[in-house]
């Protein structure tokens, strides 16, 4: 027998409701435009030539304005300087690009002669060739210490006198902006002068 009775099927409706995402922190960061700053240029000044200067200076001296006299006579003497400086250190270069080839050819001569035992009796050999208008000058030294005669303590000598290492370095830098050579004729000091020995004899190897 079969049941006709009917039967009630309830149906559910589910509404989805769509999901909104909030917006993450990085979405909502306001970029701001980067505005360059703008580029101050300053104006070149263009110095005054040594001849500018030296027309200031015979300026002021007839008006007789000394203080405008040794403010430009510092500026003459700062172009000077570096003009000197600038000449020196173009002949050091020249000289600095040569300092392989000279000392590969004084080794090979001076080497055997080491080698041999010929110089023994010296304390060193020193070479030392101008090319200016002095005519080259080789010299056999002794570098120990000479005695003092006389009484007193002891003290150093060298076979080299600081005319002819100034010769030599004079035109080398020494310290503030002065040569050797300026350096030394600046003061009659003797302190001073010893000094600037000191200096010329560690340059020579001496000390």
């Amino acid at each position: 027998m079969v049941d006709k009775r009917a039967k009630t099927i309830t149906v559910e409706t589910v509404v989805v409701e769509p999901v909104i995402e909030e917006p993450t922190i990085a979405e909502t960061v306001v970029v701001e435009p980067v505005v360059a700053e703008p580029v101050v240029v300053e104006p070149v000044v263009a110095q005054p030539t040594e001849a500018e200067l030296m027309a200031e200076l015979d300026k002021a001296l007839k008006s007789k304005d000394f203080k405008a006299v040794a403010a430009v006579s510092r500026k003459i003497d700062s172009i000077q300087k570096a003009k000197e400086k600038a000449e020196l250190d173009e002949k050091r270069k020249a000289l600095d690009a040569m300092i392989d080839k000279v000392k590969a050819a004084i080794t090979k001569a001076v080497k055997p002669l080491v080698d041999s035992g010929a110089l023994d009796a010296a304390d060193g050999v020193w070479f030392s060739y101008d090319f200016g208008e002095q005519a080259p000058v080789v010299r056999l030294m002794r570098s120990q210490p000479k005695a003092r005669s006389g009484g007193g303590g002891g003290g150093k000598k060298f076979d080299v006198s600081t005319d002819d290492m100034l010769a030599r370095h004079g035109q080398e830098e020494y310290k503030d902006g002065l040569t050797f050579q300026q350096a030394y004729e600046s003061s009659q000091d003797k302190n001073w002068r010893f000094a600037i020995r000191r200096q010329l004899l560690k340059k020579e190897g001496l000390i």
